[in-house]
């Protein structure tokens, strides 16, 4: 009975027997202590922005539950691991709002009545921008940093399939280039740090597994499914890294080429809104100046003289 829950991929380790056994014999507050999870732990008062204010102020815009977890995905993928990473972002987004409204409402009572329909509509339109800016920079972090860990790839697949093929186990490789790519590619070497980290605690699939979940990319996906499946199967590591490998560096380059080709057509806006005006003013300029000198000098002239010839046929 107790191997079948083992093998039960659907059971925890609240289920192990070393667990149910010592139901009997600690209290039922020890007991609940240690089937306590992480999210569940204190986290320090050193890793809040604001403090201890910081997990109130979080509060203060409520977020759904799928919201929240996409913005977790976003903060773990743009590099904060911290647990108190979710609240100071939101703690973040309530301040400068807060400050946003306080701002722009001094503004409303001090300015003109001519003005108070614009400060109006910024009231109103401020805060909900200003609300997402923090969002759209960590996205914008957590896509750079993606960008940059997948760009980094190829060179941990060659290298790990030069130490596999002279006899290294798979954790082993890991072990041995994650230094070596520190200097060129911190944010790989920092997570291919984590990951040999746990492989220590939890095994190499579950690092693996982990890793992939952090980044949330396709290309890290298939590296890290390509390590799990042929550490477990057994299949020639060295080849499949190979061939990936290639595989990976086409990828990047018709990615490099799909990005080239559409930058003339990204080109195209900037180049319209902003020279075109000036190559009009500089080719009408001349015209536009004679143009004015006519009215302005000759158009004079030849009023007078029409004065004239009216006066001298009434005379």
């Amino acid at each position: 009975m107790s191997t079948g829950k083992k093998n039960n991929p659907s059971s925890t380790w609240q289920d192990r027997r070393l667990f149910q056994d010592l139901k009997g014999i600690l209290p039922e507050e020890m007991t609940r202590k240690l089937m306590t999870s992480a999210e569940d732990l204190p986290i320090p008062e050193d890793q809040y922005v604001f403090g201890g204010a910081t997990a109130a102020l979080a509060q203060m815009i409520p977020e759904s539950a799928s919201r929240k977890a996409e913005q977790v995905q976003l903060l773990t993928a743009a590099g904060y691991l911290s647990r108190a990473a979710w609240q100071n972002l939101a703690a973040v987004r309530f301040v400068v709002v807060f400050i946003s409204l306080l701002l722009i409402g001094t503004l409303l009572i001090l300015s003109p009545p001519a003005l108070e329909p614009y400060f109006v509509g910024a009231l109103l339109v401020g805060p909900i921008v200003i609300w997402a800016i923090p969002a759209l920079v960590v996205g914008s972090w957590a896509a750079q940093r993606r960008a940059a860990i997948e760009s980094g790839i190829p060179d941990v697949l060659d290298m790990l399939n030069m130490c596999i093929s002279q006899g290294l186990t798979l954790q082993r490789g890991l072990r041995r280039i994650t230094p070596e790519i520190r200097l060129i590619h911190p944010e790989l070497y920092r997570e291919l740090s984590i990951v040999c980290f746990q492989s220590d605690l939890s095994g190499m699939q579950h690092a693996l597994q982990a890793f992939s979940s952090r980044i949330g990319s396709q290309d890290v996906t298939s590296f890290t499914s390509l390590l799990v499946q042929s550490e477990s199967t057994g299949t020639s590591l060295s080849a499949a890294l190979r061939e990936y490998s290639d595989s990976i560096r086409s990828t990047l380059r018709e990615r490099a080429d799909a990005r080239a080709n559409s930058a003339s057509f990204q080109l195209l806006f900037p180049v319209t809104l902003l020279l075109m005006p000036s190559i009009f003013m500089f080719l009408l300029g001349p015209a536009i100046i004679r143009i004015s000198d006519f009215y302005g000098e000759d158009g004079t002239g030849l009023q007078q003289s029409r004065q004239q010839m009216l006066d001298s046929l009434g005379q």
